[in-house]
């Protein structure tokens, strides 16, 4: 059976006013158009559903015991038809975002304090960044990418979070670190350096800096992790680039030497990516508004042009 999803508006309009001429009215429609729609609903559920009496208008039985359904069922498609609302007092939701550390220490740490004082129902859970994270973000296994790479903006929407320069790291007594003045390119070079990449597929951006001008260092250590990265500069004579707002952390310099890289090593862009499934996701897009929020002080101090640190005088 076929069955107009019109009659049920109808329906709920002539249960609420008990009258023909009225439900019309309200509904804008003629007399004898909810007349009609009157006549089908008795057939329809087998039933009078409204009665003539000498007060008026009566419903009968049948028709009293549809009006609580037939209103849940108005408020229900209002609902589904109206703009989610957007509740972080009470939203329950476990975000699933693509970071390697840079992100996690660089723009979740930061963000973490204000994501859970406006929603304390939110948790985060960090992926790692492998496979094709274009497809991962399609099917729905994560929400968020936070990546240097440059989007894909037919496949992805973006949002530009930081624009991150470098510094070199090395243990306190290394010999780059009690040079008098800034260590130039050369200097660097000379010295075996630790590259740190977040897959086996793509070259870290220093090492694609380089490679423009024809040039590339000597790397001895490959690893995933700036962080743990750091811990085999101690007793090495390595080198490691690493973005300028890690190098901020006091528990970095606190144990090893900052100094000022060459320009030669440029920087990178780092960005926020999510698919089109999610875009008009309420909860998502206060996310991403958040992070980048976060994220100005940052974006204003990666490019800053004073040197972070400069080599011992």
């Amino acid at each position: 059976m076929r069955f107009d999803l019109n009659l049920l508006k109808n329906l709920a309009m002539l249960l609420h006013t008990r009258s023909v001429t009225s439900a019309a009215q309200k509904l804008n429609m003629s007399q004898p158009a909810m007349s009609r729609s009157l006549a089908e609903l008795r057939q329809l559920f087998g039933d009078p559903l409204l009665v003539r009496t000498r007060g008026g208008m009566l419903l009968t039985r049948r028709a009293e015991e549809l009006v609580g359904p037939v209103q849940q069922w108005l408020h229900e498609a209002e609902r589904l038809v109206s703009p989610p609302r957007l509740d972080l007092s009470t939203l329950q939701r476990r975000f699933q975002i693509i970071a390697a550390d840079y992100g996690l220490l660089s723009v979740l740490r930061p963000a973490m304090p204000a994501i859970m004082a406006a929603a304390p129902g939110v948790a985060l859970d960090i992926r790692p960044h492998i496979g094709d994270v274009v497809a991962r973000l399609a099917t729905g296994e994560v929400d968020l990418v936070l990546s240097c790479a440059e989007p894909d903006r037919m496949l992805v929407h973006e949002r530009h979070l930081i624009r991150e320069e470098f510094v070199c790291l090395v243990r306190h007594n290394h010999p780059l670190a009690m040079q008098a003045s800034a260590p130039t390119l050369d200097d660097i070079l000379a010295w075996p350096h630790i590259s740190v990449s977040i897959d086996e597929q793509t070259d870290d951006p220093v090492t694609l800096a380089l490679a423009k001008r024809g040039l590339a260092r000597r790397v001895v250590t490959t690893a995933p992790y700036f962080a743990g990265a750091q811990m085999l500069l101690m007793e090495t004579d390595m080198v490691l680039a690493l973005p300028a707002s890690i190098a901020r952390d006091p528990a970095v310099s606190a144990d090893l030497h900052v100094i000022a890289a060459p320009a030669e090593l440029g920087g990178f862009d780092y960005w926020l990516m999510w698919h089109t499934r999610s875009h008009n996701d309420p909860a998502i897009q206060w996310l991403i508004d958040l992070i980048a929020q976060q994220c100005l002080p940052l974006d204003a101090e990666g490019r800053c042009d004073e040197p972070l640190l400069v080599a011992a005088e």
